[in-house]
Parts: structure tokens; C-alpha cells; sequence
């Protein structure tokens, strides 16, 4: 059964159905009007409130997006944001806290869709990482993305005659950039911050 989600609802609709599901995946439809933004709102909490973990996998972080992380990074909100980029393996948001692991698949969108626009997801909410899966094929994109950076960066170095590069491959909850998040700026707060 697949259960539609409204904007207006999303904060009360959305957790309550991944908590009822627990820790089972479960589909939801949008009109594409639930957006980012407010999956943030509706979920963010649910992985609890300190040392919170947000891991973003969209085919580029929009300024709107941006904003977002943005405000939650600087209130403390989410501590450490991981981001995918130009990723063929589908778009998420997930967030990995004291309380849980939170995870939202589907189109990630930051304005409304055309009108009409229908929508399909799959949540999950679980309490821990071994209860969710899908936690570990993240992680294991997060690295693989690292060590192919590493590798350009080497590439590039020793193609233009330099030499070899000091960087090294972060692990998966310290990774330091991805294409997108090195134009992403510091919270001004002094929060831990991988973004």
C-alpha cells in the first residue's frame, strides 16, 4: 500500500507513518510539492537531536538547498552533512542520530514539481544502522566518491608534473568534500562541520 504525503501535513503525515512501519521501508506518494525543505522539518528530528548526521545524495545542491543546510548547520541542528553529487544511484536524504537512522529515497526536490506532477519514495526509520542497510551502501558510495577524488587529484598532479598529493581518503562520518560541498560555506556557530 502506498500512502500519500501532503505539503501541509508532511511534518505530522511523514513520521508517523515511517514510525508505524518500523524498522520495515515503506512507500509514500507526493504531488511533488513536499520539498526538501520541509522533508528536513518533517524527519530530521526523528534521528534525535544532538551529533546529528545528514547524509544528501541529489544530482547538484541547489542555492535553495543550500539555505537550508545552511540553517540547520548553524543552529546545530545537523552537525556533519555528507554530500553526493552527479550520483546515478538515486537520490536520498538520510540522517543518523542518537535516537535512530531516518531515511528518505526518492526525487529530491528543492521548489514545487509542474502541477500534476506524482511523485514515488520509500522511507525508512530504524533504530539503529544495522536495522537499516542501506546506511552501509551509503557509506560505502561515500568512500569510493573520496578515493576517486583522491585518484583525479594524483592523476592531475602527476600529469602537470607535481607531486604526489598528501590528501587522504576521510572516513565515512569525517568526509571533508565532495564536488558540491566545497563551495558550501562554514557555519558561523562552532559546530563540527564536514560540509
Amino acid at each position: 500500500m502506498t500512502h500519500f504525503i501532503e505539503p501541509c501535513c508532511a511534518d505530522r503525515q511523514l513520521p508517523a507513518l515511517l514510525r508505524e512501519s518500523q524498522p520495515r521501508a515503506v512507500l509514500f506518494q507526493t504531488a511533488g510539492d513536499v520539498t526538501f525543505d520541509q522533508l528536513l522539518k518533517a524527519v530530521s528530528s526523528m534521528a534525535g537531536n544532538n551529533i546529528l548526521t545528514m547524509t544528501l545524495a541529489v544530482p547538484e545542491v541547489t542555492a535553495k538547498m543550500q539555505k537550508t543546510i545552511d540553517h540547520y548547520q548553524q543552529r546545530e541542528w545537523i552537525t556533519t552533512v555528507n554530500v553526493l553529487t552527479n550520483d546515478l544511484n538515486g537520490q536520498l536524504v538520510m540522517f543518523e542520530g542518537e535516537k535512530g537512522v531516518v531515511i528518505i529515497q526518492g526525487p529530491i526536490i528543492d521548489t514545487r514539481a509542474d502541477k500534476g506532477s506524482l511523485l514515488l519514495y520509500a522511507g525508512q526509520y530504524a533504530p539503529d544502522t544495522k536495522s537499516a542497510p542501506l546506511t552501509a551502501l551509503m557509506a560505502s558510495r561515500i568512500r569510493l566518491k573520496a578515493k576517486a577524488e583522491e585518484k583525479a587529484t594524483v592523476h592531475a598532479a602527476s600529469a602537470s608534473g607535481e607531486k604526489k598529493s598528501n590528501r587522504k581518503t576521510k572516513k565515512y562520518n569525517d568526509l571533508e568534500s565532495t564536488e558540491a560541498v566545497e563551495t558550501a560555506p562554514q557555519p558561523k556557530a562552532p559546530a563540527k562541520t564536514t560540509a
